[in-house]
């Protein structure tokens, strides 16, 4: 145990200093797993530039963009061709609205899911040793053992993620999706998403306790390496270069946590085809703009477009 215990009432107060912190980015865990094994992959042969990819029908266009959900702040959200892309839609989808009263409600939301059920303490989840680890790598990152007892393990691992890139410069203010919605909305887009804002966390959530174990020791087995692996991130999305980025947050993750994987990949990417291929038999331009991960990879929006017959091409 990491001490002694805290009222729920208790808990409340705790995690009330990081709840916007996390509703900002809960969408950051979708991007982030990446494994320190991976050798780096040949550069691909398009242009710089964070990949753009387009479908085409007689009265239709769709533009897949994949986003990174916490990027340093004062660098452009994509290139020349996405740019174009979304000034020439209409339609604008995210994962999930974008919005003062969706960053409200997921502030509350964190506090409803995120907290430790009486009588389960965080610790309970983990060995004696684990704890040892756990403790010492949040104590590192300026948490107190007091603050995430009072959390389930999905919401420590995900905080333990966040405040590494944060203080490595990263911020989900600068994150890609956030800055293609602010664009939408001056420029008088209709935003679509995909998600509510409880849907998401209650996927976070609902993620059972041998998957949020894994979350919690791969954000504390990666915690030194973990900048290093977001800038290797980072700077494969904004030269393109799939073949580095799918490695690291895709066919790793498949790989080393296959459950996390289909429930935070693979299920959702389904349910989003759905969507998007309703929304190709109408007609008008669409920009999607979802994290990198949904839109690479075997289980992608891009590789199941083209398996339900469209023909989907890179922006050169």
């Amino acid at each position: 145990m990491f001490g002694k215990s805290i009222s729920r009432r208790g808990a409340q107060g705790e995690v009330n200093m990081i709840r916007k912190m996390i509703a900002a980015c809960a969408a950051f865990a979708l991007t982030a797993c990446a494994s320190s094994a991976t050798e780096q992959a040949t550069a691909t042969e398009f242009p710089p530039g964070p990949a753009l990819y387009v479908v085409r029908d007689a009265d239709s266009t769709m533009y897949l963009f994949g986003t990174l959900h916490i990027r340093r702040p004062g660098v452009a959200w994509g290139g020349a061709r996405a740019q174009a892309g979304l000034a020439e839609a209409s339609e604008v989808w995210t994962e999930l609205e974008i919005s003062p009263n969706t960053d409200a409600q997921m502030q509350g939301l964190v506090g409803r899911y995120g907290l430790a059920e009486p009588g389960r303490p965080f610790s309970s989840y983990f060995s004696p040793e684990e704890n040892a680890r756990v403790v010492a790598t949040a104590q590192r990152l300026g948490l107190q053992p007091q603050m995430i007892e009072a959390m389930k393990p999905w919401l420590v691992g995900l905080t333990l993620q966040v405040v590494q890139m944060m203080q490595a410069g990263y911020d989900p203010a600068a994150g890609a999706d956030r800055q293609i919605d602010a664009y939408a909305d001056a420029n008088g887009k209709t935003a679509r998403w995909f998600e509510t804002a409880e849907e998401q966390i209650a996927m976070l959530a609902g993620m059972s306790p041998d998957v949020q174990r894994q979350m919690v020791l791969e954000a504390v087995d990666e915690a030194d390496a973990g900048a290093a692996l977001m800038e290797r991130m980072a700077t494969a999305w904004e030269t393109g270069d799939l073949a580095t980025l799918e490695q690291l947050v895709v066919t790793d993750m498949r790989a080393e946590y296959p459950e996390f994987y289909q429930v935070l990949l693979a299920d959702r990417n389904d349910r989003w085809v759905a969507t998007l291929r309703q929304e190709l038999q109408g007609s008008g331009v669409d920009f999607v703009a979802v994290g990198a991960g949904h839109v690479i990879g075997e289980d992608g929006l891009v590789a199941q477009l083209r398996a339900l017959g469209y023909t989907v091409e890179r922006v050169e």
